[in-house]
């Protein structure tokens, strides 16, 4: 019963393991990690260098900044992966950046003028000329290989070597794999398309780049145009970098932004409260992008502390926050409340033992041999294979799911994993996930394995049930485990009449109705 003890549980769980995870996952959903970012470059250590940002509390102007700037190998520098999502695509790649760091969607106007807002195609294509002379692969007469292609060589070498070419599609891979690097190349400029149709200038024109709005920042000569691009990106000054994080950091409290779509915003946005709207962007500049303690402030709010509000939402009509919205948890949330449930110590869950795959596959191609290559790849081949993986993750592993953190299964997990049935995206999309229910989440919760898990011998619901000696205190026990609260009267005689109508089964059925009710699977 401290006065306090609200504000102090919400600094607790900031600072724990979990504040981490649970972000990772959120932030995962919209710059779409997987676990090939694509098909030569593998995103473990992009995932890792944004587990660790995120739990270091790293500031988000930084983090981005580190993303638009980032050079080199995935392996030597992990933000690099941000460029390797969309590699050889540097206009969809702009887009995605416009729409995911300003809250702005400038794509349609990289074929026209946008048919719903004041953006151009000239516009488009100034603002992606900062981020063109990027590119995110070496070519084989790169000054790094002395003037020797690595690829022609190697190739030729195996050939010598191996005249029946087992192995020549994953050797190729591993090569490309390793001339993937992030760089700038200075000369390289951007051009108006062929059918360029409006008279501010001509098919074919050298743009230069220019910025959608303040500040109007340009590329001087010596500067480099994705560090000029990223200190406009990320300024106080810029209109909408500091307003976008606020709107999307308070959305994913409250569940409603106060601007919505949240990566839609426009001149004429309609804002729910624009005296809230611009307080919060200002306590974000004034915290200097520090996520963590932004939400903290969101979090002991009376309007977020207040009772979900169980009215449906009326899709474009204003929503005045009576509390937050009614949400069913995430797919990763219902994951982990389970694994929470089913193992004895979670924290023992929270990270599968890392592959040693990233280690084995970096090499210097200007001084291996085709038989070396060959042997890093055959090690990686029995690294990543099935028994070496089984090996590595056997104490994760029940009924061929791996029990572990949503955060640490791979990005993503198979269409018919848990996971993807309660909504997660294939990370094609920008935020793909969805939390709508589904016949088959049904049919995962009567016969799913991680919901039987419960039940077994030595999961910690089972531990704490069994512990206690009177069927009241094990009801009790099971309403508090659950749900986090005491079953009331009328609840406790239901489940009382179940369990002496059943006998041990009872408790079992007691247990799954409760993890089926909105209560649970509901952010209440």
């Amino acid at each position: 019963n401290h006065p306090e003890k609200r504000a102090r549980l919400i600094d607790k769980l900031l600072a724990s393991d979990g504040y981490a995870s649970h972000s990772f996952n959120y932030w995962a959903d919209i710059l779409r990690i997987t676990d090939r970012l694509n098909n030569n470059v593998y995103g473990n250590a992009y995932r890792q260098w944004l587990k660790q940002s995120l739990a270091e509390n790293k500031p988000w102007d930084d983090m981005v900044s580190e993303m638009m700037t980032a050079e080199g190998n995935i392996w030597e520098n992990p933000a690099t992966g941000y460029m390797q999502r969309d590699s050889g695509m540097p206009l969809d790649n702009m887009n995605n950046t416009i729409r995911i760091f300003l809250g702005t969607r400038i794509g349609c106007a990289q074929c026209h003028d946008h048919p719903f807002d004041h953006w151009t195609q000239k516009e488009f294509y100034q603002i992606a000329a900062f981020m063109y002379p990027t590119l995110t692969r070496r070519g084989g007469r790169d000054k790094m290989y002395n003037g020797k292609n690595p690829s022609t060589r190697l190739r030729k070498e195996y050939k010598d070597m191996d005249g029946e070419l087992r192995f020549m599609g994953s050797f190729n891979r591993l090569i490309r794999e390793n001339m993937q690097a992030v760089y700038e190349a200075p000369s390289r400029k951007l051009r108006l398309p062929k059918d360029y149709a409006y008279s501010d200038a001509k098919p074919n024109d050298l743009i230069e780049a220019k910025t959608l709005f303040t500040p109007n920042l340009a590329v001087n000569k010596g500067d480099s145009p994705r560090k000029v691009f990223a200190e406009w990106l990320t300024s106080k000054q810029n209109p909408r970098f500091a307003k976008s994080i606020a709107n999307r950091m308070w959305k994913r409290a409250l569940g409603v932004g106060l601007i919505e779509p949240e990566d839609d915003i426009q001149d004429d946005s309609e804002v729910e409260n624009p005296e809230l709207m611009a307080y919060l962007e200002s306590e974000m500049k004034r915290l200097n992008f520090d996520m963590k303690e932004f939400l903290r402030i969101v979090y002991n709010t009376r309007t977020y502390q207040r009772q979900a509000n169980f009215e449906e939402e009326s899709p474009g009509e204003p929503y005045h926050y009576p509390g937050p919205l009614l949400r069913r948890m995430t797919a990763e949330q219902i994951w982990d409340s389970f694994l929470t449930l089913a193992v004895v110590n979670p924290n023992e869950y929270k990270e599968v033992p890392a592959s040693l795959r990233d280690d084995l596959a970096k090499v210097n191609l200007n001084g291996i041999s085709a038989q070396g290559l060959l042997d890093r790849e055959m090690a990686i081949r029995k690294e990543t294979g099935g028994g070496t993986r089984s090996k590595r993750q056997k104490k994760y592993r029940y009924k061929g799911l791996i029990l572990a953190r949503a955060s640490e299964l791979p990005l993503p997990t198979p269409p018919d994993h848990f996971l993807r049935q309660f909504g997660q995206s294939a990370r094609e999309l920008i935020s793909g996930s969805s939390t709508d229910g589904s016949v088959p989440q049904v049919l995962t919760m009567f016969n799913g394995p991680i919901t039987h898990m419960l039940l077994e011998d030595g999961s910690t619901m089972y531990n704490n049930v069994v512990k206690e000696k009177k069927m009241d205190d094990q009801i009790e026990v099971i309403f508090l485990t659950i749900l986090s609260r005491k079953p009331s009267k009328e609840e406790h005689a239901f489940a009382e009449a179940e369990i002496k109508s059943n006998g041990k089964s009872g408790y079992g059925n007691v247990i799954w109705s409760l993890v089926n009710t909105r209560e649970f699977l509901f952010v209440q």
